[in-house]
């Protein structure tokens, strides 16, 4: 009987030490993990069960398979990331000197935008780490040529999360790089690459591959052609694409990974972008759209019943953040001065970060703007419960938080991760510095939280066990 305990107490600690964070915000991109027993104390040495260098530069954030740890990157970049939020005060200082457009313009190319003129080359590649130890399984180069298109010096090559199914590995690099799917153990089964188009000025990519049911869905809205694609999981081929270029939008490119929303009614993708948020059926069809957004790079989340989709922008204007129930049709566009309809349930004027994407957990939706500041809302009525400015002042927020057991772990742009009780109150728990730049959402698997800083990537563990 003792001996059945232990095999059945080995079994689970195997299981929960292996859980998977297959893609961007983890298990269907709910950033939520609450079996998981994570610190809410650590520094670059307390409680770290381990760091591993990881060469070149990349935003995509950890994912977990079995025993094995995934990140990308991209060795070639010449002007190097920088933290803070960059706005429109610099355009406004040059045009006070009396600089004409085209030197504004000029110089505001010069300091935040690597064009592809000064890049020779770029190696694109993909990493795995084991899981327990940190150690470098293997490394692969997916593809060496020069980018397309440049990149915004706060973006990398490597900004798109990879996903996988637990048997393989699926990582998206922009530009003229493509979709290459690796087995775990770092062959390369196959790649697919599109045409090459330009993204709104020189920002770079960061739109993440999605699996879902043997099919990998690729979202690319650029100033060019735009499409949403699924192709077969196994094979790469092209299932279908649905068209996006025709849509109507001010802003045509856009960062947003696509989210699958599971209901009882049925499954659909859901896309933001090009001004909207348009869902489809998992035949590509459109279901149903909603005018109104502005920039594309939050992702959607879900829970109680309800999704939650926004966009964002720098500054407290126009983030608009909406609810939206089940079974829709159609445009579901709320007409003006509306706040909700047959099929929204709530609206928000102000209430999705810049970049962040939204976190339900426990009824209620947090969001962290660019500057640090975190909207509450009940989930069910969008009633605002508080806001905080997490960490205090001088905080900027790239990556989206995630939740564990009660906790919301927030990593803000320097590496030091905020820890605060989920409620209707705030109340920080820790504040725990890696002092090293951080753009990338954490991770988590098993007890673990994998933080990716600019150069390493770390385990953290309670009593680095």
């Amino acid at each position: 009987m003792r001996a059945t305990i232990l095999f059945l107490a080995t079994a689970m600690a195997t299981t929960a030490a292996n859980a998977p964070w297959p893609q961007f915000r983890g298990p269907g991109g709910s950033a939520v993990a609450d079996d998981a027993k994570l610190p809410f104390e650590w520094s670059a040495t307390k409680n770290v069960a381990w760091v591993a260098d990881v060469p070149g530069d990349g935003w995509s954030s950890p994912v977990v398979a079995g025993c094995r740890v995934f990140v990308t990157s991209a060795r070639g970049a010449i002007k190097p990331a920088q933290t803070g939020i960059f706005g429109n005060d610099y355009i406004a200082e040059l045009k006070r000197q009396g600089l004409p457009d085209d030197e504004v313009n000029k110089r505001v190319i010069a300091r935040d935008i690597e064009r592809t003129a000064e890049v020779e080359e770029v190696s694109y590649l993909v990493h795995a780490f084991d899981a327990a130890t940190g150690k470098l399984l293997w490394e692969r180069e997916a593809h060496r040529g020069k980018p397309f298109g440049g990149r915004h010096r706060k973006n990398t090559y490597a900004s798109e999360t990879p996903a996988t199914d637990g048997e393989r590995l699926y990582a998206s690099f922009g530009g003229n790089v493509g979709l290459f799917c690796l087995a775990l153990d770092g062959t390369v089964l196959w790649r697919r690459a599109w045409k090459p188009e330009p993204i709104y000025l020189d920002f770079g990519t960061a739109s993440s591959p999605v699996v879902h049911a043997g099919r990998v869905y690729v979202l690319r809205d650029s100033e060019g052609e735009s499409f949403l694609a699924a192709l077969d999981a196994k094979t790469g081929e092209p299932m279908w694409t649905a068209p996006r270029t025709d849509l109507a939008a001010k802003n045509k490119s856009g960062w947003a990974t696509p989210f699958i929303w599971t209901t009882p009614e049925r499954t659909e993708i859901v896309t933001i972008g090009k001004g909207l948020v348009v869902s489809y059926r998992l035949d590509g069809r459109e279901l149903w759209r909603l005018r109104g957004m502005t920039q594309a790079t939050p992702s959607p989340a879900a829970g109680g019943g309800l999704l939650f989709v926004g966009s964002g922008s720098q500054g407290e204007n126009n983030r608009p953040l909406y609810a939206i129930k089940p079974g829709a049709a159609g445009d579901i566009t709320p007409p003006q001065g509306e706040t909700s309809g047959p099929f929204v349930a709530w609206f928000q004027p102000r209430g999705t970060a810049y970049t962040g994407s939204p976190l339900f957990y426990r009824d209620r939706l947090y969001s962290v703007n660019d500057g640090g500041m975190m909207q509450v809302f009940e989930a069910a009525t969008g009633r605002e419960l508080y806001r905080e400015r997490i960490g205090g002042p001088s905080n900027t927020f790239s990556s989206s938080p995630v939740a564990s057991a009660g906790r919301i772990y927030a990593l803000n742009e320097n590496g030091t991760t905020i820890v605060f009780t989920a409620g209707d109150t705030y109340a920080e728990l820790g504040k725990n510095a890696l002092g090293e730049m951080s753009l990338a959402t954490p991770a988590v698997a098993g007890d673990a939280l994998f933080l990716r800083t600019q150069a390493k990537l770390y385990r953290i563990s309670d009593a680095a066990r």
